[in-house]
């Protein structure tokens, strides 16, 4: 457990800002996690409380940034992961999808992916993920109890379907649906876990019957805890859910409304969207979002490459639109960590507990090390700016040299 830390800070608490502290000094409390001390300049007497118990000095080749949050993922789906990018998104799910999570009734089998996931995950600086799981009760309590082990902060869902897919893969029944639903979301409730939290999961809208998003609205309702679905994937989806329930409202619109949030997933977007999402409409709308891997929708578990997408998607926008040369403030690096980052916190609506290194908040992040590795080139030259962004255009878990959840280390290359 980190009880004092020194040296060069980076976080962004504001979009389009980044907060860069040359020589910070944070004090963490020991039995919670949280931060409870940051000054910006390391100060005489911080030295003296320094010596007193464990320190953590970073070295010039280091610095910290808060953890990432992956606002989606589907954690069976990290066994295909990389494969089957080329067939539009209702083809993947019948062809790969459906069959994956089917066989992760066996909870072996999700044992044995869940663990490998959540390796991945820390390793990759993802301090808080939220996830998708299966149909499967057992299996889907075990990842819960996985990413609890595992130090990970967590939003696990049990994935509920009634309809519109393989007979193999479906609820029994709407009620059997809502009964596992519900099973699941007091599993998790009654560990009283301040790390992992049980999320509402209809898949998305053609799998669901307006009896079962009824329920699961209520269901959540009844506990207090969050819901989470899909919307416009695809072209072949967004069809699909208009032949099912005609004239819908902007999305937009009701997502302000409700106050739900979005999980962009700019990589996936390429290959099965056949669309890309304009994040500075979201921001116009007052809407929340982060970023996510889609995993496996997206092909990569790294949140530095939904950072760069994010940004390499405003750039095709604005060429597609002519607006390239426009010199009113587009969106890049800098927005984008922020997404990746405090913007989801606050799509996740925990913005109160993680997202930066402000007083109050725990202790989730990432000791980048850019001695790490070949893939980094610094230089005399180099500002503390300079460095973190080759950071975000240059690094991946090469560079990550420790990860903390909650002051706790919970990933560290050896």
């Amino acid at each position: 457990m980190i009880r004092y830390v020194r040296g060069r800070v980076v976080h962004a608490p504001l979009r389009g800002e980044i907060e860069l502290f040359e020589d910070a000094f944070l004090t963490i409390d020991s039995a919670t996690g949280r931060i409870i001390c940051f000054h910006a300049q390391t100060q005489p007497e911080d030295l003296v409380l320094a010596a007193t118990s464990s320190f953590l000095k970073l070295s010039s080749n280091e610095f910290l940034m808060p953890g990432f949050v992956d606002t989606h993922v589907h954690a069976p789906q990290f066994q295909f992961m990389g494969t089957a990018t080329d067939v539009p998104l209702m083809q993947w799910l019948d062809i790969y999808t459906f069959r994956v999570e089917q066989s992760f009734q066996d909870v072996a089998v999700a044992t044995e992916w869940y663990t490998k996931l959540l390796d991945c995950m820390l390793a990759e600086g993802i301090t808080t993920a939220q996830y998708f799981a299966t149909i499967h009760v057992e299996a889907t309590k075990k990842l819960a109890d996985l990413v609890e082990t595992r130090g990970q902060r967590g939003l696990v869902g049990l994935v509920s379907m009634d309809r519109n897919a393989p007979e193999t893969y479906v609820s029994s029944s709407t009620e059997q649906c809502l009964e596992d639903a519900e099973e699941f979301v007091k599993y998790v409730l009654e560990k009283k876990s301040e790390l992992v939290k049980p999320v509402v999961t209809p898949r998305f809208v053609p799998t669901c019957s307006l009896e079962l998003l009824r329920g699961l609205g209520a269901l959540a309702a009844k506990y207090d805890v969050h819901v989470q679905s899909h919307i416009a994937e695809s072209l072949d989806e967004e069809a699909f859910v208009e032949s099912l329930h005609p004239g819908r409202h902007s999305e937009l619109d009701v997502m302000h409304r409700t106050g739900a949030s979005i999980a962009h997933c700019p990589l996936s977007n390429f290959f099965f969207a056949n669309g890309l999402l304009d994040v500075r409409k979201v921001f116009d709308k007052k809407v929340d979002i982060g970023l996510g891997t889609d995993i496996a929708g997206g092909y990569s578990p790294s949140m530095i490459r939904a950072i760069q997408t994010s940004v390499l998607t405003i750039k095709a926008l604005e060429i597609r639109d002519g607006t390239s040369s426009s010199p009113t403030k587009s969106f890049d690096y800098k927005d984008a960590f922020w997404l990746a980052t405090m913007g989801g916190a606050k799509a996740l609506a925990i913005e109160n507990d993680i997202g930066s290194f402000a007083v109050g908040k725990s202790f989730d992040a990432i000791l980048v090390d850019v001695s790490l590795g070949k893939n980094l080139v610094v230089s005399d030259r180099d500002t503390s700016m300079d460095i973190f962004q080759k950071v975000i255009h240059n690094a991946d878990s090469r560079n990550f040299a420790k990860v903390f959840v909650k002051g706790r280390v919970v990933h560290a290359i050896t």
